[in-house]
């Protein structure tokens, strides 16, 4: 029987070895039980050295989450998925290829970027719109300029797909 209250009791232990080995877990991110055991199962090899059965591995997962659930740290979201609620894990500032690849992606300069042109202010107040012709004569003007079928609606700049033949 291997003795995994470390990893049950303490999320940072745990987690941070899922990090460590380039496991995607970020706050907020999705976590399928299957990554859970077979993060334990990495974790007493890696770290304990000791190699265990996938029975063992699920039965420590299964603790893990029911403990972590009590925490707060983990969330059920159905039967094999789990919400991970964790701030310390949040998702640096070069994303997910950060973490990942340990590379660290680099951002152009904030000076390099081109300042934004500011509209000048209108001098004189601008005119007021003008009204619309009434409904009854655009609909009689719109009648006796264009047959009824195959028209274009009247401001149109491309006749709608449902009009093309």
């Amino acid at each position: 029987m291997i003795d995994a209250d470390i990893i049950v009791e303490d999320p940072d232990v745990f987690l941070g070895y899922m990090r460590e080995a380039k496991r995607p877990i970020f706050h907020n991110s999705n976590i399928f039980f299957r990554d859970i055991q077979y993060g334990v199962r990495d974790y007493f090899e890696d770290r304990e050295g000791k190699t265990i059965s996938s029975k063992e591995a699920i039965r420590i997962a299964n603790d893990l989450t029911r403990s972590y659930e009590r925490m707060g740290v983990l969330r059920k979201v159905n039967s094999n998925g789990y919400l991970l609620i964790y701030p310390d894990m949040l998702t640096p500032k070069g994303g997910t290829i950060e973490v990942l690849t340990g590379a660290t992606i680099a951002l152009p300069p904030a000076a390099a970027a081109p300042a934004p042109v500011k509209a000048a202010a209108p001098a004189v107040a601008s005119a007021p719109k003008p009204i619309a012709a009434p409904p009854v004569a655009a609909a009689t003007a719109s009648a006796t300029s264009a047959p009824a079928t195959g028209a274009m609606p009247a401001g149109a700049k491309a006749p709608p797909p449902w009009l093309k033949k």
